[in-house]
């Protein structure tokens, strides 16, 4: 036996604490590290959530405000109508004033009504400053720093506080928060913005968007015809693009119900005519069509028969204008109200905050029918939009 006590050991045959390992400690700095990204990672998306329902509020306070005002307008319209009987409504003669031209010269009574309230239309619900009355105008001059890419956004919020009531409530102070509106260019004219303050745009007549090829030139044009599907879908809750119409071909097995286009269409009406076959006398619901293509009729409702077929020239439904069903007018005073004949409900949009890019010509573009809301090329395919950008959009049709 040792005279000298040997010396206790560390750790638990004392009771005493150890230290950590060095894996131990290498654990845990990966754990940390690990649950630090992914903190990161999320915090990002937890705040651009909660930027998209902020802009999905705003939006829809947004467009409830201003279809109220269209309402009004509508029903102001409505009664002005009434006052008149058969006369000559005051809204005619109210246009009339503000376009410097006669709207009853070489046109019907009926026509007259369409271009004028397309006129007050377009003076009431501006989309660019330069659309907007002289008073209010005066009463709301713009400062030179304006820009551009603010304007549409500044007319909507005009529209909103300071535009004509008509038998609609007057707006409270309280019906848009500080954070919705701003003044990013410093013009003066405050903007309605999205959650990632960017201005919202406003389109009035959105017609490019579900018609992108527009309305034909000349009489002797081809039409409507599409070659690609539009992208009326990216905008309109449970809608479903529309792919290119079939084109009739010689020597064909039609059904009853089916529909084409003509080849060659001489599209003498401001519609697009599209022809439904009604009738057959094939075997069954069946009939085959000619040799050679019929005279396609040009007025709606006419009939044309095709050997075992008989076609009905009809509008195509996406080139009805409701403020001009019976196809009157086919073009403004000075400059196309819109491209005639298809889908004008108002939109508000907002890019989403990804970019401030909305895969549409911005309002003011009216050289490439920004006004209109026609859509941008797709850079990899060049004839179809650019629905990439377009399905990050925060809309008043799509939520």
């Amino acid at each position: 036996m040792s005279r000298f006590p040997r010396r206790p050991r560390s750790g638990s045959a004392r009771g005493g604490r150890r230290g950590f390992s060095l894996i131990e400690i290498l654990v845990v700095i990966g754990l940390i590290a690990f649950l630090t990204a992914a903190i990161v990672a999320v915090i990002p998306r937890v705040g651009n959530a909660a930027k998209v329902a902020a802009t999905k509020a705003t939006i829809k306070k947004v467009d409830e405000m201003l279809n109220d005002r269209i309402n009004g307008f509508n029903r102001w319209i409505a009664h002005q109508d009434r006052l008149a009987g058969s006369g000559t409504p005051s809204y005619v003669l109210t246009a009339q004033g503000l376009s410097g031209t006669n709207l009853l010269t070489g046109n019907s009574l009926a026509a007259a009504k369409v271009l004028a309230i397309k006129i007050l239309f377009k003076t009431y619900f501006p989309q660019t400053y330069s659309e907007l009355d002289q008073a209010t105008q005066n009463a709301n001059p713009r400062g030179t720093s304006h820009q551009a890419i603010t304007d549409s956004s500044e007319c909507l919020y005009l529209i909103i506080t300071k535009g004509p009531l008509f038998d609609t409530e007057p707006p409270s102070a309280a019906d848009l928060k500080a954070i919705e509106t701003t003044d990013s260019d410093g013009d003066g004219l405050p903007e309605i913005v999205d959650a990632w303050g960017h201005p919202l745009r406003f389109y009035r007549w959105p017609t490019r968007l579900v018609r992108p090829g527009g309305y034909p030139l000349t009489p002797t044009s081809t039409g409507f015809v599409e070659t690609s599907l539009t992208p009326a879908s990216i905008f309109l809750a449970g809608s479903v693009p529309r792919g290119a119409m079939a084109v009739w071909t010689a020597n064909t097995s039609y059904s009853l119900g089916a529909t084409v286009l003509a080849p060659t269409p001489v599209q003498t009406t401001p519609f697009s005519l599209i022809y439904r076959c009604v009738a057959t006398t094939g075997t069954g619901s069946t009939g085959t069509s000619g040799a050679a293509a019929p005279t396609w009729p040009a007025t709606v409702g006419t009939t044309v028969g095709d050997n075992q077929v008989t076609w009905q020239a009809l509008i195509d439904p996406l080139s009805a204008d409701p403020d001009d069903p019976l196809g009157m007018v086919t073009s403004g005073i000075s400059e196309p109200l819109e491209t005639p004949n298809t889908w004008n409900t108002p939109l508000i949009v907002s890019s989403g905050g990804d970019t401030d890019t909305l895969g549409l010509y911005e309002p003011y573009d009216t050289a490439h029918f920004g006004n209109l809301a026609q859509p941008l090329p797709d850079p990899n395919s060049p004839n179809l939009p650019y629905r990439d950008v377009m399905y990050g959009n925060i809309t008043n049709r799509k939520q």
